[in-house]
């Protein structure tokens, strides 16, 4: 039986076109669009039960986060910023990186108060594009959190911008450090 793609191609171009590819990539982005949905909802509760100024601090908000990254997604990067105005802005990405790209944060709010992001293949620590972010935005952007497991994550400040606070299980493991050179 042909797919729709499929039938629709030969009806067009008159020949038979491989779209074996297109389930899943469907499969994909309705998962893109529920683990965003599933942390906006989480921020949006935690938010109505703590005061909002710490939500994105929240456990309950990094355990969705890495619940969306690993179990509704096939290990993909989420993005989460929190702008001025305490608003949620979610995107996901591939295995390794995770940019807004074709979904722009319209009505992001500057100075962005936190942006977090995971690691899905379970490691917190900053990469070499997470260090230029971090570096580029440091004086519109006040912390930072890379989340690399349950209970894994990396801090940043921007009162510390050359340093990254790793923690295991709410206990400090070591510093990630960068020069000038980054």
């Amino acid at each position: 039986m042909m797919s729709k793609t499929g039938d629709w191609f030969i009806r067009t171009y008159g020949e038979d076109v491989d779209d074996s590819g297109y389930d899943e990539f469907k499969a994909i982005d309705v998962a893109r669009k529920e683990a965003e949905e599933y942390v906006l909802n989480c921020f949006k509760k935690v938010s109505e039960v703590e005061n909002i100024k710490v939500a994105f601090e929240d456990k309950r908000f990094f355990d969705a986060i890495w619940y969306a990254s690993t179990e509704i997604l096939p290990d993909l990067e989420v993005q989460v910023v929190i702008d001025g105005e305490n608003n949620c802005f979610v995107t996901t990405g591939s295995s390794g990186y995770v940019e807004f790209g074709m979904s722009p944060p319209i009505g992001m709010k500057l100075p962005i108060r936190c942006w977090i992001h995971t690691h899905p293949f379970g490691a917190a620590y900053f990469s070499g594009v997470d260090i230029r972010t971090v570096s580029i935005w440091q004086t519109n952007m006040e912390c930072a959190y890379v989340l690399g497991g349950e209970g894994h994550y990396g801090f940043w400040k921007n009162t510390a911008p050359k340093q990254l606070a790793i923690y295991r299980e709410s206990q400090f493991e070591r510093v990630q450090s960068w020069g000038e050179e980054e």
